[in-house]
C-alpha cells in the first residue's frame, strides 16, 4: 500500500499542524495498526507533527520545514536512511520509520 504523502508534506511545509494531525488520522483507519512497518511508519509521522507542535528548535523536521537545510545535508540526510532501510537486522518498524522520513523529505524537495 501507497500513501499520498502530498497533503501531509504540503500541511507541514505551511506548519498547519492541525491539518498534518487530521490527515494522520484519517491514514491510520486505512494501513493495518498491527504491522510493525506500519506502526514505525505512523509513529515517525507523529513525531513529526508533535515536533511542530512543541516548537524544538533542534528537531530535523523543525529545521526542514524552517529550510535551514542545504539541499547536500537533505540528500544526504536521505541516503543515510536509505541504506538503513533494507539492514536485515533491523526490525520492521524501524524500517518503516526510516521510509517515512525518506518519502517525507522526497516530498519536501521533490527528488
Amino acid at each position: 500500500m501507497e500513501l499520498d504523502l502530498k497533503p501531509f508534506v504540503r500541511a507541514l511545509r505551511e506548519k498547519d499542524t492541525k491539518k498534518a494531525r487530521e490527515w494522520l488520522e484519517q491514514t491510520k483507519s486505512r494501513v493495518d495498526s498491527n504491522d510493525e512497518f506500519w506502526q514505525g511508519y505512523l509513529q515517525a509521522l507523529q513525531g513529526m507533527v508533535a515536533a511542530l507542535e512543541t516548537g524544538s528548535e533542534l528537531s530535523v523536521i523543525k529545521r526542514v520545514v524552517n529550510k535551514e537545510y542545504k539541499q547536500e545535508q537533505i540528500d544526504g540526510l536521505i541516503d543515510s536512511e536509505r541504506k538503513r532501510i533494507p539492514r536485515k537486522f533491523r526490525p520492521k518498524d524501524e524500517q518503516g520509520f526510516d521510509t517515512a522520513w525518506v518519502e517525507v523529505l522526497q516530498g519536501f524537495f521533490g527528488e
